[in-house]
């Protein structure tokens, strides 16, 4: 997979450490993740078992459903040895961890131990940071303003699990004392409508709306007087209430709890949360060894996964085909080659390894996406068409063969019929984390004249997209609430180029 990642940086350090040679690697399998990692069985399914619990309380506290749960949605996290290893992944040194989202799939990677005094987040700080926005980022509909974003993910991304299970919720997230602690902070009505867009280039301002919704969020959880007015908020903004009406009809007079909020974080103490793990059921985990040549090429896998630049592709492409040697026959190394091998733009390579991969297992999905993926860059329309549909008829819940085909009849230059319209419309469901998807969408609404669906599609890019920096997002939010006709802002987000995401010309703007 070509890079197009959010990187969550959480400290500067420069480590080089390698991933080992041999490595006992397992996989636990939940209802929303896959968890590898070089571990005990016992410790992976801890992990996915923490995570579940975690997803349990997430969709509980923001009235997210369910329903959407499927094996193609589920996030898969790769647990490495040490920040180096995570480091080296991402091509960053600057990273504790990182998360990415796009049709493709969900993958988030971690360090296992962290084993620096310097590093005073736990390895699981910023999974459960950014779970918590892929949990918000699950709605289609609801626009929540950035605080709710910022502020629920600094509450649980310092969530702790007791050996028992239970959660403790109500940590002080690192880095965030500072803040906290200055007397210049943002009233209700400067949070309810700080945008991370215009905070970007103000490393103050931001800090606060950070620590100011973390502590707006943990007083609404656990202060009596308040509970459920935090409820009735996210309410009042999915039925469409601007945050600041909403603030007041939820929370009452918004001086009163200014002063509350401040006489709040003045505590010696904050209380905690403790939630009982029997309140938090897990599901069934499935914990199996990797078999040993999936095992030989899960650096491969792990790397591809993460994201390769033009750069490095190739590099990626030549380890997989060293690491192919001996494990001729098995499915999974050759599905795994298949993707490197395109990455790298070796086209007929990537052919070849898709063909290998389908004579070994004739249902596999990803070769079937990328037949269609080498055909389309061959600019085959048909042959590319036909594979799409092959893989949307393996798993009809699977956002990319969606998104694939309806760019098919964009990149030729034909109008996207009715079928690959709805099913794009269909992808945004299945997979609304992915900002690309969300550019899609909201230029076939824009060009349906649709710009009030469009706006709320794009809100979330604009606040959360390399935290606020595409600005094309926001320049076009701004067009639709000046009230610009549809031409007008078609023209400017075809001017930006979202017409071409997609396009393997290499010219495709990167949106996540």
């Amino acid at each position: 997979m070509i890079r197009s990642a959010f990187l969550a940086a959480v400290a500067a350090a420069s480590v080089t450490a390698a991933f080992p040679a041999q490595a006992s690697w397992v996989e636990a399998s939940s209802r929303h993740f896959v968890v590898v990692g070089d571990m005990s069985p016992q410790e992976a399914q801890g992990w996915a078992g923490e995570l579940e619990r975690l997803d349990r309380v997430l969709r509980i506290a923001t009235s997210t459903p369910d329903s959407e749960s499927t094996p193609s949605a589920r996030v898969t996290v790769y647990v490495v040895p040490s920040i180096g290893s995570v480091q080296k992944l991402a091509g960053n040194a600057n990273v504790g961890g990182f998360y990415h989202a796009d049709a493709q799939g969900f993958v988030a990677v971690t360090p296992r131990f962290i084993g620096n005094e310097f590093w005073q987040a736990s390895p699981q700080d910023v999974l459960f940071h950014e779970y918590t926005h892929h949990i918000l980022l699950s709605s289609t509909d609801t626009d929540f303003p950035d605080w709710v974003h910022e502020g629920f993910a600094e509450f649980f991304g310092t969530a702790q699990f007791e050996r028992n299970g239970d959660m403790i919720l109500g940590g002080l997230p690192v880095g965030r004392g500072f803040a906290l602690g200055e007397t210049n902070q943002m009233s209700p009505e400067e949070l309810f409508t700080a945008s991370e867009s215009a905070l970007s280039n103000n490393d103050i301002e931001l800090a606060h709306m950070y620590s100011r919704g973390w502590a707006m969020i943990h007083m609404l959880m656990l202060k009596k007087d308040r509970q459920g007015q935090l409820t009735t908020y996210l309410q009042l903004i999915a039925r469409g209430a601007d945050p600041v009406s909403a603030g007041k009809q939820a929370f009452g007079d918004l001086g009163r709890l200014d002063g509350d909020l401040n006489g709040y974080v003045r505590q010696p103490h904050f209380q905690s949360l403790r939630i009982a793990a029997e309140k938090m059921p897990v599901g069934a985990i499935t914990v199996r060894q990797l078999r040993p040549c999936e095992a030989q090429i899960i650096n491969v896998r792990m790397r591809s996964a993460a994201g390769v630049t033009e750069k490095s592709a190739p590099d990626v492409a030549a380890d997989a085909e060293r690491a192919v040697v001996g494990c001729e026959k098995d499915a999974f190394v050759q599905r795994t080659l298949t993707e490197a091998e395109y990455d790298a733009k070796h086209d007929d390579a990537a052919m070849a390894a898709a063909d290998r991969t389908l004579a070994l297992e004739p249902t596999n999905i990803m070769a079937m996406v990328y037949k269609g993926r080498v055909y389309a860059r061959r600019k085959d329309w048909a042959n590319a068409r036909s594979w799409l549909i092959k893989a949307n008829r393996q798993d009809p819940n699977y956002a990319l063969p969606l998104v694939l085909y309806y760019d098919s009849f964009v990149h030729a230059g034909e109008k996207p019929t009715a079928a690959a319209t709805a099913g794009l419309y269909r992808a945004i469901v299945l997979a609304p984390q992915d900002n690309a998807v969300r550019l899609r969408v909201a230029r076939s609404l824009i060009a349906e004249g649709d710009l009030k669906r469009a706006r709320t599609l794009l809100a979330p890019v604009a606040a959360l997209s390399e935290h606020g920096k595409n600005k094309a997002a926001g320049d076009i939010l701004k067009l639709i609430d000046q009230g610009k006709d549809s031409a007008t802002v078609l023209a400017e987000a075809d001017k930006a180029k979202w017409n071409k995401i997609g396009d393997d010309s290499g010219d495709e703007p990167k949106a996540n």
